[in-house]
């Protein structure tokens, strides 16, 4: 099955570095090109976030409805616009904390040129453009707010619990994540990592958060996410969750296979071979 991605990527003209499928007849994984063994995954780092606050719910120690200035007030210092005593967790889940311009975006973003170090205190002081919960924008903002819900409750940086509770198990290679100034998991990018196991989360959310018979996160907790999107999104009948330049993990229960790549294409080109995978 490998191969015939690999010419898919060919015939396309595709800038992929690596590519790897995991299905019942098991894993394969291919590199496309001279590169580096771990790739920037980009906003794939959100669905890892996503799942993490899914163990935390899970496990009863956090509700999709607390409000996000509850749990971190100890920790924001700065006086913010009274909207945001409307966020909760499922807002930031969905995108839709009323943040309307795209900001603390540091793949695309100049951060040295940020008038703060404390990316908490710079949110906070951002006024929401909408009435929290009402509408959706997709920015950077949230999955920042969450990796320092996530500190919060469990005392780990976000991707330390992360490594613990999701890579660790899944048996991940090496993998790093990219920190803010204050040291805290950007959340909502830098994650590094291979394609080979990036795909194991896709592979996770196919079985329903098992994972070669170990559960990861509640049967519940995938239903919800693909229900509610939870960085979670449907391309041409594939769910999955892209990241800027070109990457991907994209599972489809009725094909019985997971996919994730890492590729440089800056118009979405990449998402071609999605229609190699519909003819698999």
């Amino acid at each position: 099955m490998i191969e015939k991605l690999q010419d898919s990527v060919k015939k396309n003209g595709l800038n992929f570095y690596d590519i790897a499928v995991i299905t019942d007849a098991g894993e394969e994984t291919a590199y496309c090109q001279p590169c580096n063994s771990c790739n920037d995954s980009y906003s794939i780092a959100k669905l890892f976030v996503c799942t993490a606050i899914g163990i935390l719910v899970d496990n009863g120690l956090l509700s999709l409805d607390d409000s996000i200035t509850d749990i971190l007030a100890d920790e924001i210092k700065c006086r913010y616009d009274e909207r945001w005593n409307k966020v909760t967790v499922r807002h930031a889940l969905t995108h839709r904390t009323g943040i309307g311009t795209d900001f603390l975006d540091i793949d695309t973003q100049d951060v040295t040129k940020y008038e703060t170090d404390d990316y908490l205190d710079m949110i906070m002081l951002a006024k929401p453009a909408y009435e929290p919960g009402t509408q959706f924008k997709y920015t950077d903002v949230p999955h920042y707010l969450l990796s320092r819900v996530i500190t919060h409750i469990t005392g780990l940086k976000a991707d330390e619990l992360i490594n613990k509770k999701i890579l660790v198990p899944l048996s991940f290679r090496e993998a790093a994540w990219s920190r803010c100034p204050m040291n805290y998991t950007i959340g909502s990018t830098g994650l590094y990592a291979r394609a080979s196991d990036i795909v194991k989360l896709g592979w996770t959310y196919l079985n329903y958060g098992t994972y070669n018979g170990r559960e990861i996160v509640s049967p519940e907790w995938v239903r919800r996410a693909e229900s509610e999107g939870y960085d979670i999104y449907d391309y041409d009948g594939f769910l999955g969750k892209a990241g800027l330049r070109g990457q991907m993990v994209l599972y489809c229960r009725e094909k019985r296979i997971a996919v994730a790549w890492h590729s440089y294409e800056m118009e979405h080109r990449d998402r071609k071979i999605i229609n190699c995978l519909k003819e698999l």
